[in-house]
């Protein structure tokens, strides 16, 4: 397993590099879905960068980390219905224990995908969200539209402002000069 982390972190770093690439698109997008099975991939992170070195592709990065995220999170339905909520704390040990298990399982109770939508709109992790989900036979389309909804706005939000940086942060007043001279004003 560690030689596994090892190798992941070395990818994660040298993948921006390739920013520019037909394929980088469909890679984020399976990253945010993976994202959604083994919690260690910092989605927001290649969202903003991407956003940040190549402007003009902030919606399309947008767009392709949420479809891979929700693709992501009803795959996580699927295992939760196929395997069952026991089977999936081995993989996830005491993730029925933390806060936002509790505050998302209450939520969900009595306002149903209304709950999905805001998680997936949120910092939260969504995992509980979409366990809890299935827990409760959300079907797999309404669970989907929730999911990509939240996410979309969510990612669009994140990529715009990664996108505008730049321009926004030389705007303030003493930091033009230093944007300039790492190339980023003119």
């Amino acid at each position: 397993m560690l030689k596994f982390k090892t190798k992941f972190q070395q990818i994660m770093k040298v993948l921006p590099d390739y920013v520019g690439r037909a394929w980088y698109g469909p890679v984020i997008s399976i990253l945010a879905a993976l994202d959604n099975l083994i919690v260690i991939v910092p989605t927001d992170g290649f969202l903003i960068t991407s956003s940040m070195l190549k402007p003009k592709r902030w919606f399309y990065f947008s767009f392709m980390t949420a479809v891979g995220s929700t693709l992501g999170a009803i795959f996580l339905a699927f295992l939760v219905e196929e395997f069952g909520l026991p089977r999936l704390l081995e993989f996830y040990p005491g993730l029925d224990q933390t806060k936002t298990w509790t505050l998302v399982n209450d939520f969900f109770k009595h306002y149903g995908l209304l709950c999905v939508f805001a998680v997936s709109l949120s910092p939260l992790m969504q995992q509980p969200a979409v366990i809890i989900a299935s827990l409760a036979q959300t079907p797999y389309g309404e669970l989907g539209m929730a999911i990509f909804a939240g996410r979309f706005i969510k990612f669009m939000l994140f990529a715009y402002i990664g996108s505008h940086a730049p321009a926004l942060i030389s705007k303030i007043w003493g930091v033009k000069d230093e944007m300039r001279q790492v190339g980023k004003v003119s």
